[in-house]
């Protein structure tokens, strides 16, 4: 066999090596600081039926690709013994999630709650697409002095879900004058339910493309659906949204789902699904669309 042919095969095969999920996260964190990986860890609660569906699916094919793709540590924590852990990286939610640590064994991004295979390695590869840009702002040394600097890894920590790093830079940035973290805060605190300090930071936000996405979802988690659908539609159609675009879709389709316009949600989720980037927001359409096929909905919202 040509030694091209061999060396393909050699790379096919390193790709199909699954990864290890550790259970003790002071064995794993050690050997991902002595090895210069970054750890992936998982916080459980065991008993609890999505939290042990989603431990079943965690060397599901595309997990375990994400995973090796990324050269990350894997390790399953137990979210009840670790609460001190999953408080400080992931910091709300019940303690179960998704906690993903640097090199350094500093945490970076975060998403709680259960997650699907698809959900999960689309936000795996998303950590892995942020590592030079995360890199970049941090070379710049802490604290970060320049306010537009704040506000782009602020930014940055809140698209990774790193509410913890996220909260203080955009705070920082938005008391320093840049006005477009006020609706960045105001998205952080309506992910985590806070719509009246979202509201706060909202009303000071010029309306802005983006600052209407944020309307919108600030709108869907006072479950005001129908105005959540007007914002993002008009976001949409100012075609200047960037990389709010299939956020706003996403959540048009959401909203569009509860104000029961299933006729309107699925053919948009659809699209948003096939558009093949591997973001995490086509996953989560992806998520929402067998969501609307299950009769019994015991999927959560």
């Amino acid at each position: 066999m040509k030694p091209v042919a061999w060396l393909l095969l050699l790379a096919l095969g390193a790709c199909a090596i699954p990864v290890h999920w550790q259970d003790d996260v002071g064995v794993a964190l050690r050997a991902a600081r002595a090895d210069r990986r970054e750890l992936v860890v998982y916080f459980a609660l065991s008993g609890r039926e999505a939290s042990d569906r989603m431990q079943k699916s965690l060397t599901d094919p595309v997990v375990a690709a994400a995973l090796a793709d990324g050269n990350f540590f894997a390790t399953i924590a137990d979210g009840v013994v670790r609460q001190n852990l999953y408080s400080t990286w992931i910091g709300g939610g019940e303690g179960m999630g998704i906690a993903v640590l640097d090199a350094q064994g500093r945490c970076y991004a975060a998403r709680p709650g259960p997650q699907d295979p698809p959900e999960l390695a689309a936000f795996l590869r998303l950590c892995v697409r942020s590592r030079e840009a995360l890199s970049a702002l941090r070379d710049r040394g802490q604290p970060l002095a320049a306010p537009m600097d704040q506000y782009a890894l602020g930014c940055l920590f809140l698209d990774l879900g790193c509410r913890l790093e996220s909260e203080p830079l955009l705070v920082e940035a938005a008391t320093a004058g840049v006005v477009d973290a006020r609706h960045r805060l105001a998205r952080l605190y309506a992910l985590d339910g806070n719509v009246t300090a979202a509201r706060r930071w909202l009303t000071h936000a010029p309306k802005t493309p983006a600052a209407l996405v944020t309307e919108g979802y600030v709108l869907f988690k006072e479950r005001q659906h129908k105005d959540a659908i007007v914002a993002f539609e008009r976001a949409l159609q100012s075609g200047q949204l960037g990389g709010d675009r299939q956020r706003a879709l996403l959540y048009l389709g959401k909203a569009l789902h509860e104000d029961k316009q299933d006729a309107r949600a699925v053919p948009l989720l659809q699209a948003l699904a096939k558009e093949g980037t591997g973001s995490t927001f086509e996953a989560g359409a992806l998520h929402t669309l067998s969501h609307l096929k299950d009769a019994q909905h015991t999927h959560s919202h």
